[in-house]
Protein backbone atom coordinates (compact mmCIF):
# COMPACT_ATOMS: atom_id res chain seq x y z
CA UNK A 1 0.00 0.00 0.00
CA UNK A 2 0.98 3.44 -0.50
CA UNK A 3 2.09 6.58 1.73
CA UNK A 4 -0.24 9.89 1.73
CA UNK A 5 -1.19 12.82 3.42
CA UNK A 6 -4.62 11.97 3.58
CA UNK A 7 -5.96 11.00 7.25
CA UNK A 8 -8.92 9.09 8.35
CA UNK A 9 -11.95 11.57 9.48
CA UNK A 10 -13.08 9.28 11.69
CA UNK A 11 -9.86 8.38 13.75
CA UNK A 12 -7.64 10.72 12.36
CA UNK A 13 -4.84 8.44 11.60
CA UNK A 14 -2.71 8.09 8.31
CA UNK A 15 -4.20 6.30 5.60
CA UNK A 16 -2.39 3.92 2.98
CA UNK A 17 -3.77 3.87 -0.11
CA UNK A 18 -4.69 0.20 -1.39
CA UNK A 19 -5.88 -0.81 -4.77
CA UNK A 20 -9.20 -0.19 -4.46
CA UNK A 21 -9.31 1.27 -0.70
CA UNK A 22 -7.66 3.57 1.51
CA UNK A 23 -7.04 2.44 4.98
CA UNK A 24 -5.81 3.35 8.50
CA UNK A 25 -4.31 1.36 11.24
CA UNK A 26 -8.26 1.32 13.50
CA UNK A 27 -9.94 -0.48 10.35
CA UNK A 28 -12.04 2.58 8.80
CA UNK A 29 -12.05 2.03 5.13
CA UNK A 30 -12.94 3.92 2.07
CA UNK A 31 -13.59 3.15 -1.28
CA UNK A 32 -11.89 4.10 -4.49
CA UNK A 33 -14.02 5.43 -7.38
CA UNK A 34 -13.30 4.54 -10.51
CA UNK A 35 -11.83 7.29 -11.61
CA UNK A 36 -9.67 7.21 -8.45
CA UNK A 37 -10.90 9.69 -6.23
CA UNK A 38 -12.02 9.27 -2.55
CA UNK A 39 -15.22 10.64 -0.24
CA UNK A 40 -14.08 11.06 3.05
CA UNK A 41 -16.84 13.82 3.73
CA UNK A 42 -18.88 12.82 6.74
CA UNK A 43 -22.56 13.34 6.95
CA UNK A 44 -21.70 15.68 10.27
CA UNK A 45 -19.20 17.41 8.02
CA UNK A 46 -22.11 19.90 6.49
CA UNK A 47 -25.45 20.80 6.68
CA UNK A 48 -28.45 19.12 5.09
CA UNK A 49 -29.02 18.80 0.82
CA UNK A 50 -26.07 18.61 -1.39
CA UNK A 51 -23.19 20.93 -0.61
CA UNK A 52 -21.22 22.40 -2.52
CA UNK A 53 -21.85 23.76 -6.11
CA UNK A 54 -24.71 22.40 -8.31
CA UNK A 55 -23.35 20.01 -11.46
CA UNK A 56 -24.87 23.02 -13.75
CA UNK A 57 -22.41 25.50 -12.45
CA UNK A 58 -19.43 23.24 -12.32
CA UNK A 59 -20.08 21.23 -16.02
CA UNK A 60 -20.39 25.43 -16.77
CA UNK A 61 -17.55 26.24 -14.91
CA UNK A 62 -15.47 23.75 -16.69
CA UNK A 63 -16.71 24.55 -20.02
CA UNK A 64 -15.61 28.09 -19.95
CA UNK A 65 -12.17 27.55 -18.33
CA UNK A 66 -11.22 24.81 -20.86
CA UNK A 67 -11.90 27.47 -23.59
CA UNK A 68 -8.69 29.61 -21.49
CA UNK A 69 -10.30 32.88 -20.60
CA UNK A 70 -8.68 32.49 -17.30
CA UNK A 71 -5.47 30.88 -18.33
CA UNK A 72 -3.53 34.29 -17.88
CA UNK A 73 -4.51 34.17 -14.06
CA UNK A 74 -3.66 30.47 -13.98
CA UNK A 75 -0.21 31.02 -15.76
CA UNK A 76 0.49 34.17 -13.34
CA UNK A 77 -0.68 31.88 -9.97
CA UNK A 78 1.57 29.50 -11.24
CA UNK A 79 4.66 31.78 -11.91
CA UNK A 80 4.58 32.83 -8.47
CA UNK A 81 5.00 29.54 -6.89
CA UNK A 82 8.70 28.74 -5.77
CA UNK A 83 9.12 25.16 -4.74
CA UNK A 84 13.49 26.07 -4.37
CA UNK A 85 12.95 27.42 -0.74
CA UNK A 86 10.58 24.52 0.33
CA UNK A 87 12.97 23.23 3.26
CA UNK A 88 13.84 19.74 2.88
CA UNK A 89 15.71 19.01 6.60
CA UNK A 90 18.43 16.36 5.94
CA UNK A 91 16.56 13.50 8.13
CA UNK A 92 13.44 14.17 5.11
CA UNK A 93 15.30 14.38 2.09
CA UNK A 94 13.60 11.89 0.19
CA UNK A 95 10.58 13.08 1.12
CA UNK A 96 7.92 14.31 -1.26
CA UNK A 97 6.62 18.14 -1.72
CA UNK A 98 3.17 17.90 -0.76
CA UNK A 99 0.78 20.30 -2.62
CA UNK A 100 -2.76 21.37 -1.95
CA UNK A 101 -5.46 23.01 -3.96
CA UNK A 102 -8.21 23.40 -1.15
CA UNK A 103 -11.96 23.68 -2.58
CA UNK A 104 -10.16 22.68 -6.44
CA UNK A 105 -13.81 22.49 -8.06
CA UNK A 106 -13.52 20.87 -10.98
CA UNK A 107 -9.30 20.94 -11.07
CA UNK A 108 -8.54 23.02 -13.84
CA UNK A 109 -5.76 25.19 -11.39
CA UNK A 110 -3.84 22.66 -10.06
CA UNK A 111 -3.95 19.95 -13.16
CA UNK A 112 -2.15 23.44 -14.83
CA UNK A 113 0.24 23.76 -12.28
CA UNK A 114 1.16 20.22 -11.97
CA UNK A 115 1.87 20.34 -15.84
CA UNK A 116 3.90 23.44 -15.51
CA UNK A 117 5.67 22.08 -12.54
CA UNK A 118 6.92 18.48 -14.37
CA UNK A 119 9.17 20.34 -16.45
CA UNK A 120 10.28 22.99 -13.76
CA UNK A 121 11.29 20.86 -11.34
CA UNK A 122 11.66 17.70 -12.72
CA UNK A 123 13.96 15.76 -10.58
CA UNK A 124 12.03 16.79 -7.28
CA UNK A 125 9.13 14.43 -6.39
CA UNK A 126 5.96 16.27 -6.04
CA UNK A 127 2.72 14.90 -4.67
CA UNK A 128 -0.88 16.82 -5.67
CA UNK A 129 -3.73 16.61 -3.46
CA UNK A 130 -7.16 18.23 -4.18
CA UNK A 131 -10.45 18.21 -2.07
CA UNK A 132 -14.23 19.91 -2.44
CA UNK A 133 -16.96 19.47 -0.63
CA UNK A 134 -19.13 18.69 -3.76
CA UNK A 135 -19.11 14.89 -5.17
CA UNK A 136 -19.60 16.41 -8.58
CA UNK A 137 -16.76 18.42 -8.83
CA UNK A 138 -14.26 15.85 -8.02
CA UNK A 139 -15.71 13.55 -10.30
CA UNK A 140 -14.79 15.67 -13.03
CA UNK A 141 -11.22 16.64 -11.15
CA UNK A 142 -10.29 13.16 -11.06
CA UNK A 143 -11.10 12.35 -15.10
CA UNK A 144 -9.51 15.44 -15.92
CA UNK A 145 -5.70 14.28 -14.20
CA UNK A 146 -5.40 10.92 -11.99
CA UNK A 147 -1.95 11.49 -11.05
CA UNK A 148 -3.47 13.93 -8.75
CA UNK A 149 -5.15 12.98 -5.39
CA UNK A 150 -8.25 14.13 -5.22
CA UNK A 151 -11.17 13.22 -2.59
CA UNK A 152 -14.44 14.86 -1.76
CA UNK A 153 -13.91 16.77 1.67
CA UNK A 154 -14.59 20.08 3.49
CA UNK A 155 -12.17 22.91 3.93
CA UNK A 156 -13.83 22.89 7.31
CA UNK A 157 -12.44 19.54 8.33
CA UNK A 158 -9.87 18.98 5.77
CA UNK A 159 -8.79 15.03 5.88
CA UNK A 160 -4.98 15.58 5.50
CA UNK A 161 -2.22 15.37 8.26
CA UNK A 162 -0.74 17.92 10.59
CA UNK A 163 2.30 19.63 9.74
CA UNK A 164 2.78 17.60 5.96
CA UNK A 165 1.89 20.38 3.09
CA UNK A 166 4.41 22.77 1.71
CA UNK A 167 2.25 24.85 -0.37
CA UNK A 168 -1.44 25.50 -0.17
CA UNK A 169 -3.95 27.22 -3.18
CA UNK A 170 -7.40 28.58 -2.00
CA UNK A 171 -9.08 30.29 -5.36
CA UNK A 172 -12.24 31.62 -4.87
CA UNK A 173 -13.19 28.94 -2.49
CA UNK A 174 -13.90 29.63 1.33
CA UNK A 175 -10.96 29.10 4.36
CA UNK A 176 -10.32 28.00 7.25
CA UNK A 177 -7.54 29.71 8.38
CA UNK A 178 -7.34 27.06 11.54
CA UNK A 179 -7.21 23.84 9.15
CA UNK A 180 -4.36 25.75 7.01
CA UNK A 181 -2.56 26.20 9.68
CA UNK A 182 -2.71 22.88 10.97
CA UNK A 183 -1.51 20.66 7.51
CA UNK A 184 0.68 23.65 7.09
CA UNK A 185 4.70 22.83 7.71
CA UNK A 186 6.27 25.46 9.31
CA UNK A 187 8.22 26.84 5.97
CA UNK A 188 4.92 26.41 4.17
CA UNK A 189 3.10 29.20 1.40
CA UNK A 190 -0.60 30.02 1.26
CA UNK A 191 -1.98 31.49 -1.88
CA UNK A 192 -5.21 32.73 -1.42
CA UNK A 193 -6.49 34.32 -5.00
CA UNK A 194 -10.24 36.76 -4.95
CA UNK A 195 -11.81 38.95 -6.80
CA UNK A 196 -10.58 42.21 -7.35
CA UNK A 197 -12.86 45.10 -7.29
CA UNK A 198 -13.87 45.18 -10.92
CA UNK A 199 -13.50 41.33 -11.45
CA UNK A 200 -16.25 40.39 -14.69
CA UNK A 201 -17.72 44.26 -14.26
CA UNK A 202 -18.87 43.98 -17.59
CA UNK A 203 -20.93 40.99 -16.80
CA UNK A 204 -22.18 43.12 -14.14
CA UNK A 205 -23.23 45.64 -16.23
CA UNK A 206 -26.06 43.64 -18.15
CA UNK A 207 -27.77 43.45 -14.95
CA UNK A 208 -27.68 46.05 -12.71
CA UNK A 209 -28.43 49.45 -13.61
CA UNK A 210 -25.69 50.59 -11.01
CA UNK A 211 -23.52 48.07 -10.25
CA UNK A 212 -21.29 48.32 -7.45
CA UNK A 213 -17.12 48.02 -7.72
CA UNK A 214 -16.62 45.73 -4.88
CA UNK A 215 -13.84 43.22 -4.86
CA UNK A 216 -12.87 41.13 -2.03
CA UNK A 217 -9.32 41.96 0.39
CA UNK A 218 -8.37 37.81 0.64
CA UNK A 219 -7.29 38.79 4.14
CA UNK A 220 -6.11 35.26 6.42
CA UNK A 221 -6.55 36.07 9.92
CA UNK A 222 -3.80 35.40 12.89
CA UNK A 223 -1.45 32.79 12.52
CA UNK A 224 -0.46 34.09 9.06
CA UNK A 225 1.82 36.77 7.71
CA UNK A 226 1.78 38.45 4.31
CA UNK A 227 4.94 37.67 1.98
CA UNK A 228 3.83 39.00 -1.89
CA UNK A 229 0.33 40.52 -2.87
CA UNK A 230 -0.19 40.89 -6.76
CA UNK A 231 -2.92 41.71 -9.05
CA UNK A 232 -3.74 40.41 -12.47
CA UNK A 233 -6.26 42.75 -14.70
CA UNK A 234 -7.19 41.79 -18.34
CA UNK A 235 -10.49 41.75 -20.69
CA UNK A 236 -11.62 39.03 -21.92
CA UNK A 237 -14.11 38.95 -25.31
CA UNK A 238 -16.91 36.70 -25.62
CA UNK A 239 -18.41 36.25 -28.98
CA UNK A 240 -19.97 32.70 -28.35
CA UNK A 241 -23.65 32.83 -27.10
CA UNK A 242 -23.03 29.73 -24.97
CA UNK A 243 -19.75 30.68 -23.67
CA UNK A 244 -21.53 33.91 -22.14
CA UNK A 245 -23.83 31.79 -20.55
CA UNK A 246 -21.41 29.42 -19.21
CA UNK A 247 -20.24 32.03 -17.44
CA UNK A 248 -23.25 33.88 -16.43
CA UNK A 249 -23.80 30.31 -14.94
CA UNK A 250 -20.57 29.71 -13.21
CA UNK A 251 -21.58 32.91 -11.17
CA UNK A 252 -23.41 33.47 -7.67
CA UNK A 253 -25.45 35.95 -10.35
CA UNK A 254 -27.15 32.62 -11.31
CA UNK A 255 -28.67 32.68 -8.47
CA UNK A 256 -31.11 35.68 -8.48
CA UNK A 257 -30.37 37.43 -12.05
CA UNK A 258 -32.50 37.07 -14.76
CA UNK A 259 -31.15 34.45 -17.13
CA UNK A 260 -33.60 35.77 -20.12
CA UNK A 261 -31.50 38.63 -20.52
CA UNK A 262 -28.64 36.51 -20.69
CA UNK A 263 -29.68 33.99 -23.23
CA UNK A 264 -30.06 37.35 -25.71
CA UNK A 265 -26.80 38.18 -25.27
CA UNK A 266 -24.58 37.30 -28.78
CA UNK A 267 -21.22 39.33 -27.40
CA UNK A 268 -19.83 40.61 -24.14
CA UNK A 269 -16.58 42.41 -22.84
CA UNK A 270 -16.19 41.85 -19.56
CA UNK A 271 -13.16 42.18 -16.95
CA UNK A 272 -11.16 39.70 -15.29
CA UNK A 273 -9.54 41.16 -12.44
CA UNK A 274 -7.94 39.00 -9.60
CA UNK A 275 -5.82 39.95 -6.23
CA UNK A 276 -3.44 37.13 -5.72
CA UNK A 277 -2.03 36.47 -2.34
CA UNK A 278 1.16 34.51 -0.76
CA UNK A 279 1.37 33.87 2.81
CA UNK A 280 3.89 32.34 5.45
CA UNK A 281 3.11 30.18 8.37
CA UNK A 282 3.90 32.66 11.77
CA UNK A 283 6.42 30.80 13.42
CA UNK A 284 5.64 32.64 16.69
CA UNK A 285 1.66 31.91 16.96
Amino acid sequence: MNKTIFRCPNCLRALRQGEKQYFCPNGHSFDISRKGYVNLLLPGHTGAGNPGDSKEMLQSRRDFLDKGYYQKFSDRLNSLVDLSRVDLSKDEADRNINLYDAGCGEGYYISRLNAVLKSRYSQQEISYYGTDVSRDAINYAAGRDRSIHFAVASNYHIPILNNSVDYIFCIFAPRDEKEFRRILRASGKLAVAVPGARHLYGLKKTMYEVPEVIGQKGTVKEGFKLMEETNICYEIHLEDKRDILNLFTMTPYSRHADIESIKKMDRLSTEVDINILIYEREKSV
